[in-house]
């Protein structure tokens, strides 16, 4: 038995059997998508059982590939001995001896384990200046040592006990602290001149993004308030943005509209940052919001949710027919912003789009990919008028029938606006910050591609 696993399917050949068959994901609706994947595995296995078996019945059971393969590679041997013939090359000594050293030199040719990072050496750090809730996360460990580059010594807040940033040494203080505990923020933000917020809630109920989020959210303000911290900066998303429109582009002056019926996790960010302005306005909070775009780049997986549905590491339906421009954004591009939004003067109150200059569409992204890893993932449009109706069913069928309470019925305009067909515009972080994305189309490419992240599904 012989399997060969990649990105986006298995191969499995079985010699014994004569029996290929090739297990690839696919793009069905997440409900049918497990009958989907079984029944092209029982199709494939009955074709081919099926031609196994004619072949049996009309040889009268002499042509099953085991005793074909023992039968001819012994009947060769013979044939050879006896008539003084050189043996079928196939089954030589020097067949076996060719054999066995290509295994040995395939061995070799696997990379070695991969080493822990080489400390460099670092600017001697000065005393902790700035906090960041959410260090560990995909852009936090960007931002923290983005910071730390720049000669900051950062705390990072964290409930966890695990430490990414072992080979930064003295330049990062570790602080457990649990975000529900409002006097552990407020001794974590001593003397700390700028805060950094990246945490995020996933939550299925409002309630609990009212608990888990907002009442968070307000709960670090308040502590920055009360800690005498300098500058918040506080990452939204541009998920709040109504970007279902492709005739309007979307700038920071483009307000969020009616956020009621919106996606709860759009609305929950937009909420958190209309109590935080409240703050700034009435209780002089050093408020800066950013909004990052599609975050690609080291330490992400290339399958994000902001391009599509996946189904598995090489299988997606993606939001609309994924033509249009998409928010790209590098870690490294957003990570280097936000550092200048805790040295640039004079920009409370102020929001900023962080969105990368080079704009790829769906396509173009998984074009890329092939042609950098030569990976073909299966890529399938989907209609967000269906993936609407399909929302819809499941909202009907879970309140009428499982009578579950507090549910939001799905809205049309949020369906459209994961497609992002509105155009979004990066001017105010370019002018004000002084931020340079990446511009080069190839080089953006390979610095959002071309990383460990592609098995990080």
């Amino acid at each position: 038995m012989v399997e060969l696993r990649g990105v986006s399917g298995i191969a499995r050949l079985d010699f014994g059997a004569d029996v290929l068959v090739i297990e690839r994901a696919n793009t069905a609706d997440i409900v049918v998508n497990p009958l989907a994947h079984q029944v092209s595995l029982a199709w494939q296995h009955l074709a081919l059982g099926g031609r196994n078996a004619v072949r049996q019945l009309v040889s009268l059971n002499r042509k099953s590939p085991y005793a074909l393969g023992f039968q001819q590679s012994v009947t060769a041997f013979y044939a050879a001995v006896t008539t003084g013939k050189p043996v079928d090359p196939r089954f030589s000594g020097a067949a076996a001896s060719l054999g066995i050293g290509a295994i040995g030199q395939t061995l070799d040719l696997l990379p070695p384990p991969v080493s822990p990072p080489v400390p460099q050496p670092l600017p001697t750090p000065i005393a902790a200046d700035i906090a960041v809730i959410g260090g560990t996360g995909f852009i936090g460990r960007a931002l923290t040592r983005a910071l730390v580059a720049e000669g900051h010594r950062v705390r990072v807040l964290s409930r966890g006990g695990a430490n990414p940033f072992a080979d930064l040494g003295q330049a990062i203080e570790m602080v457990p602290v649990a975000l529900t505990d409002a006097d552990g923020l407020r001794r974590a933000m001593a003397r700390i001149d700028t805060v950094y917020h990246l945490a995020k809630a996933e939550e299925p109920t409002w309630e609990a993004y009212l608990e888990n989020d907002v009442a968070v959210t307000e709960r670090i303000a308040a502590a920055v308030l009360a800690a005498g911290v300098r500058r918040l900066v506080y990452t939204g998303t541009i998920a709040s943005y109504d970007a279902s429109r492709a005739d309007r582009p979307i700038t920071e002056a483009t307000g969020f509209g009616p956020m009621d019926n919106r996606n709860l996790y759009a609305r929950s960010k937009a909420l958190c940052e209309a109590r935080l302005t409240d703050l700034h306005r009435h209780k002089g909070l050093g408020l800066v919001i950013a909004r990052p775009g599609i975050v690609v780049g080291p330490g992400g997986p290339l399958q994000h949710w902001g391009i599509g549905r996946w189904h598995g590491a090489g299988a997606v339906r993606i939001w609309g027919d994924g033509r249009n421009a998409l928010p790209f954004v590098l870690v490294d591009d957003v990570a280097d912003a936000l550092v200048h939004m805790a040295g640039t003067p004079g920009i409370e109150g102020q929001s900023f789009n962080l969105i990368g200059d080079t704009m790829l569409s769906a396509r173009d992204y998984f074009s890329a990919i092939h042609r950098l890893t030569n990976t073909r993932i299966r890529v399938t449009a989907g209609n967000l008028t269906v993936f609407y109706l399909g929302d819809m069913v499941k909202y009907l069928l879970k309140r009428h029938v499982l009578r579950r309470k507090g549910l939001r019925a799905p809205l049309l305009l949020d369906w459209k606006s994961r497609a992002c067909r509105s155009p979004f515009r990066n001017d105010r972080a370019k002018e004000v910050l002084g931020w340079a994305p990446e511009q080069d189309a190839a080089a953006f490419a390979r610095r959002a591609i071309i990383h460990p992240g592609f098995f990080g599904f």
